[in-house]
């Protein structure tokens, strides 16, 4: 069956990196071949260093190349008209966009300046481009308050607003969630999800947020020691390519849920009892703290729930002491300290 899906961007033994004194330093050191189509979310990921934010430059035409070749809507990032380039594709980052002290409605009306004519002037067709972007990412009663009043996630919904308010086929953000708390933080990826399904957008950031951009990109980039990996989340997951990347003596990535399971180091076994539907929160604080907890009974250090008088008690019997805690922080506080002997 033949797809009707365009390749946006097109990369073939592409070594990016930057000009430093005495020649060209490459990051990744290593060739890249990779390609992107419209209306695919795609995650890069990697390790600090690894050349996430050079790679995202150099697409964006703000680096050069080493060597290979590079399309983004049939264009070279460098050898194109500057002006024509910027109606294919449009880039934030946070050293491009240090604007203050103007208008939400005025910053994200930069954003039509590659289509105004020589005197930048916005005909009717520009203004309902702006505010479509602005309805569109949610910050329609921000529009007259100026960019440093806002707060984090409503300045990132604005910035994504000049990037849809250029109306590029490709999009490019340099960890547009970074800072954010975790509810503006999903917020954020789900609105480039629509974008990308809505408008057809090419839509490729980096982040460190591995858990979210499995469950929400189209597609991953990883860049690793030696080269780039470009995959849907769950084939990237069950090839172990994360797990060969990111796993290590604390944490290790699950297989079968894409999950992040972290690794106690245990060093003390303690037996734990009782049905009370504070078995489990009183396993994970104890697991937490460093023990093995066993069910039911171990040799010498035990937890029983109990209920005494419609009352959640917690009963340490260490040998045949016996301390009764009536609250589960205060059984861990103690726990921490005998530990410590």
């Amino acid at each position: 069956m033949t797809s009707n899906i365009n390749t946006t961007i097109i990369a073939n033994n592409l070594v990016t990196g930057y000009r430093k004194s005495g020649g060209f330093k490459a990051i990744p050191n290593f060739e890249l071949n990779f390609k992107a189509n419209e209306g695919e979310l795609i995650a890069l990921i990697g390790s600090n260093g690894s050349g996430k934010t050079t790679l995202l430059r150099t697409i964006a035409g703000l680096h050069p190349s080493k060597s290979g070749d590079l399309s983004i809507c049939g264009l070279s990032p460098l050898k194109a008209d500057r002006l024509e380039f910027a109606k294919s594709l449009s880039i934030a980052t946070t050293e491009l966009l240090k604007i203050a002290y103007t208008s939400v409605n005025d910053f994200v009306m930069l954003g039509r300046f590659p289509h105004s004519h020589f005197f930048g002037k916005l005909n009717s067709k520009d203004l309902q481009i702006v505010n479509m972007a602005i309805e569109e990412t949610g910050i329609a009663t921000k529009r007259n308050e100026q960019m440093n009043c806002l707060s984090d996630g409503e300045r990132q919904r604005a910035i994504i607003a000049r990037t849809l308010a250029q109306d590029t086929p490709v999009i490019l953000l340099d960890e547009p969630t970074a800072y954010l708390d975790i509810k503006n933080k999903i917020e954020i990826l789900n609105l480039l999800k629509s974008l990308t399904s809505k408008f057809r957008k090419t839509i490729i950031f980096s982040t460190h947020d591995l858990a979210s951009a499995l469950h929400l990109a189209d597609k991953i980039w990883l860049i690793t020691l030696d080269k780039i990996i470009c995959k849907i989340p769950e084939q990237i997951i069950y090839d172990d390519d994360l797990a060969k990347e990111f796993n290590s003596d604390f944490m290790q990535i699950d297989k079968n849920s894409g999950n992040f399971n972290f690794i106690d180091k245990y060093n003390i076994n303690i037996g734990l009892s009782g049905d009370y539907g504070v078995y489990n929160m009183t396993l994970n604080a104890l697991k937490r703290i460093g023990f093995n907890v066993i069910s039911n009974k171990s040799d010498n250090l035990n937890v029983i729930i109990e209920e005494n008088e419609k009352l959640i008690i917690w009963k340490l019997i260490n040998f045949n002491e016996e301390q009764i805690f009536n609250q589960l922080e205060d059984l861990i506080l103690h726990l921490k300290i005998f530990k410590q002997k």
